[in-house]
């Protein structure tokens, strides 16, 4: 079955799965009611469980008992006419992002200076410097990593700037990175 939606369309879902962990962003994602031996569970997603402590996403779903079967998960769009669901993708998106340590603070601060002009700007420096540091590194992936970390700082730093188009535009306008997630089989993969 082909997915109904674009691959914009995609990227922009995907940007606001990564939103849902900060409070106060407003989002189209909605996630649904979850039930789990009998009681229901409505609220933040589990990555807003693990907030307070240094535990992982998957550690307070474990600790809240909230591990539901492989054919349920927290809803991020989609359906059944689409099967996309940008939230697995988010979660994979933010632990590559993880592995990138670089300082943050001047190229948000520029993005956020410039509200949020800046931001692919910023990213395809950031993500040169790294691939000229890791040749390993394919620049695509670097890229992607790069935008994924960048949004998030924003995010936590001004929620204002911190809009799905910003990473949804940073990608879609980069050909060589769409054609890196579609030579891996698409986003799902």
């Amino acid at each position: 079955m082909k997915d109904s939606m674009t691959f914009e369309e995609q990227v922009e879902q995907i940007a606001e799965a990564l939103l849902a962990d900060f409070p106060g962003q407003k989002s189209k994602t909605e996630f649904r009611v979850l039930q789990y031996q009998g009681a229901s569970f409505e609220g933040p997603p589990p990555s807003l469980l693990a907030r307070a402590t240094s535990e992982t996403r998957d550690e307070a779903l474990q600790r809240q008992s909230l591990i539901l079967p492989q054919s349920q998960s927290f809803q991020g769009g989609g359906s059944a006419a689409s099967p996309f669901d940008p939230v697995p993708i988010a979660n994979t998106l933010r632990r590559l992002g993880d592995q990138f340590n670089a300082d943050l603070e001047r190229p948000a601060q520029e993005v956020i200076e410039a509200e949020g002009r800046k931001f692919k700007e910023n990213v395809e420096a950031l993500s040169k410097t790294w691939t000229i540091q890791n040749p390993e590194l394919a620049y695509e992936k670097a890229f992607l990593v790069v935008a994924v970390k960048l949004f998030r700082y924003i995010a936590k730093k001004a929620h204002a700037v911190a809009q799905p188009r910003l990473l949804t535009e940073a990608i879609n306008a980069a050909p060589e990175v769409r054609h890196y997630i579609e030579r891996q089989g698409g986003w799902v993969s």
